[in-house]
């Protein structure tokens, strides 16, 4: 299940997907490789196959896996250093208490120790369950629920700590609708015969687990049903993906008085005091219309229904960390079912998994010093700055704009800040405990752990060194209440970045990410926010009508795209992914012919910079994806497919057209008066 704290990072911080390997192995996976090609495809037909046409050929999906690209590639090298630092760890058996080590090791020995896991059994969980048991009065749930999300198990809602709309130098408490088991809300609404058999499947899959808590199969059955149909009144009173992309659904602060009055039946007083937030003014609410039905449900739904919801969560919450016939079924519905992946990854990869997202900085401290050298970092911050002043150039030239907007977008991106690599100061984990008894315990601790230190934050000042990922990660983001953008280490590898690659070939790759990031700052969300992070409208009306109309353009043209059958890609989930993806080529193509100067025209394998540019962003969007996985991220997920992030921006990019000398009709672009220009 996903955090609540990952939930809220979702939707304020754009990431760029939905590790590093030592710096002296860089150059193996480095430069271009011409074999990964498909020289029969004409470019201006399918840059895409031309680009990648081999590498899908040889590169099938692995059974584990719903879809398999180059961010898997990078995360394969990334964890054969992980697991061998984590193996070195586990065979530490005198490691001093509270070290990194012994809490690695220990953490990684206890999830690899199968016999003892099955052994276990349930036990593990025994405490929640009989405290579900003891619940005798729905006065008794608020209580109850601060309880499970002190666990890491938000159901039927979730709360985490995050910068203020108002104020981004203060943290402040976040409350956000949760408690669904099926991936989005539309998968309990869907009309139409798939949906459906899904929505069966996913019955049978809660009957399957409650099984496993010791019920008869007529009771399970039961039990599922009862469970599935308040999931489904969840489900009707949450909001859509892309109302969550709307900021005044995300925005709304209620004082604690405010906040009584819309759901009287809850008494908040206690699920603050069970959570340790005894003195609090307010919280901020992101989707106010589902605490408001919360109401009814409370009033109407019976207390044994509220229980049978949180046994499932908490078991689904554990499910991973538990014996093998839970796992199996687990994996079953979640991986087979919704993303077509045939078998389990090694087990050692599933704790890994683990690790990383409970203990990630932990993790990462001991990654960092193996994997990350200070000339790659140096290199890294000179692209940052390279993009930095090729898209301040581009505002100073964008004719739609007027003089006042301009200003002030100058102003924000003046005001960027960037962390490049690792953090500068480490997050401290002293307190925690962890020792080799028991897996699914040590993750309830690190979850409790974790918890209260989001929950410390809150009434305080915004921590400036604090990372929202780890340093080992495949990815980058950008955060509108901090207005900084953050490129961790793991994504700085080849073929995204290396210091044995050209610079054509990392700024077509990793400086397209970079460029990316940046312009989340000035995509239909983040374009609400002003240099200090706080919510504010710095847009003259008419230049904010433009630039919606402009937007506009983008969102009809994803929307054109068919992913598969019948179903097309959401322009309006994926507008500001879409937005930042144009933005991100065209200011890193300009920051790296301003980088080569006289050098533009030099070729190297046959190709000039502007070409390799190019094929560098091709290749990184290459991926094989099996057809269950393509449609659950089609339907859920705020980036669009891999081929259309490919194809769409180049489409409207004529310096693209100008490199591959491709006319103004080529399939591969699009209309110049149906072209997309915004920044």
């Amino acid at each position: 299940m996903t955090s609540p704290r990952a939930l809220i990072f979702a939707f304020l911080a754009c990431a760029f997907w939905a590790c590093q390997s030592p710096p002296d192995a860089q150059a193996e996976h480095a430069g271009w490789h011409m074999e990964d090609m498909d020289l029969s495809v004409d470019p201006g037909q399918d840059f895409y196959r031309y680009v990648n046409g081999a590498w899908l050929e040889s590169n099938p999906i692995p059974a584990a896996y719903g879809s398999w690209g180059v961010a898997h590639e990078v995360m394969e090298r990334n964890q054969s250093i992980l697991k061998s630092i984590l193996e070195d760890a586990a065979g530490e058996s005198d490691a001093q208490p509270g070290s990194t080590t012994q809490l690695l090791g220990d953490f990684f020995a206890s999830g690899m120790d199968l016999e003892r896991i099955e052994a276990a059994g349930l036990r593990p969980l025994a405490e929640e369950l009989a405290l579900i048991e003891a619940v005798q009065s729905k006065a008794q749930l608020p209580a109850f629920i601060g309880r499970l999300n002190t666990a890491g198990v938000a159901a039927p809602f979730g709360i985490a700590s995050e910068s203020s709309f108002e104020n981004s130098q203060m943290m402040i408490a976040m409350l956000i609708q949760a408690g669904l088991g099926l991936p989005d809300r539309d998968y309990y609404l869907r009309e139409g015969e798939e949906a459906e058999v899904l929505r069966q499947q996913y019955r049978e899959h809660l009957a399957a687990m409650f099984g496993h808590l010791g019920e008869s199969p007529d009771a399970a059955a039961g039990a599922a049903e009862r469970v599935f149909a308040l999931e489904r009144r969840l489900a009707e009173i949450s909001l859509s993906s892309v109302e969550l992309r709307v900021i005044s659904n995300l925005a709304n602060w209620r004082s604690l008085g405010e906040l009584q009055a819309m759901t009287p039946s809850f008494a908040w007083s206690e699920y603050f005091q069970a959570i340790g937030l005894e003195e609090l003014d307010g919280v901020n609410l992101i989707a106010p219309r589902f605490f408001e039905g919360l109401e009814v449900l409370l009033q109407e739904t019976d207390l044994a229904d509220w229980k049978f919801l949180f046994r499932w969560h908490l078991l689904d919450s554990y499910a991973d960390y538990l014996p093998k016939a839970i796992v199996d079924d687990n994996f079953a519905f979640f991986g087979k079912t919704l993303t077509g992946a045939e078998e389990l990854p090694p087990r050692w990869k599933k704790v890994l998994q683990t690790i990383n997202g409970g203990t990630g900085e932990l993790l990462g401290q001991a990654f960092v010093k193996e994997a990350f050298s200070a000339s790659a970092k140096s290199r890294a911050e000179r692209m940052v700055q390279d993009l930095l002043a090729a898209f301040r150039q581009r505002l100073l030239t964008r004719e739609w704009m007027s003089e006042e907007t301009r200003q002030k977008a100058l102003q924000k991106l003046e005001a960027f800040r960037y962390k490049i690599g690792y953090p500068d100061v480490w997050r401290s984990y002293e307190g925690l405990e962890l020792d080799r008894s028991s897996y699914a315990a040590n993750v309830m601790r690190v979850n409790r752990f974790d918890f209260a230190f989001q929950m410390a934050k809150v009434g305080k000042e915004v921590d400036p060194n604090e990372w929202g990922m780890a340093p080992q990660e495949v990815n980058a983001y950008y955060h509108p209440l901090r207005n900084e953008i953050v490129f961790p280490a793991g994504i700085l590898q080849p073929p995204f970045f290396s210091n044995a690659q050209d610079d054509a070939l990392n700024y077509g790759a990793m400086g397209t990410v970079i460029g990316h990031e940046i312009t989340h700052g000035f995509d239909d969300q983040g374009s609400q926010f002003d240099a200090e992070g706080n919510l504010n409208n710095w847009w003259t009306e008419s230049d904010s009508q433009e630039f919606q109309a402009r937007a506009q353009v983008l969102v009809d043209q994803f929307n054109g795209y068919q992913a598969i059958d019948d179903l097309h890609v959401n322009g309006q989930l994926t507008l500001g992914e879409n937005i930042a993806d144009l933005g991100g080529l065209i200011m890193a193509y300009h920051a790296l012919m301003n980088r080569l100067g006289e050098d533009a025209d030099k070729k190297l394998d046959g190709f000039t910079p502007a070409q390799r540019f190019f094929l560098a962003y091709g290749r990184t969007w290459r991926a094989n994806i099996r057809d269950e996985a393509l449609k659950l991220q089609v339907n859920t997920d705020p980036h669009s497919p891999a081929y259309f992030r490919c194809i769409g921006p180049l489409s409207n990019t004529e310096a693209f057209a100008e490199a591959f000398g491709l006319p103004s009709d080529s399939p591969m672009m699009r209309p110049q008066e149906s072209r997309a220009s915004i920044w």
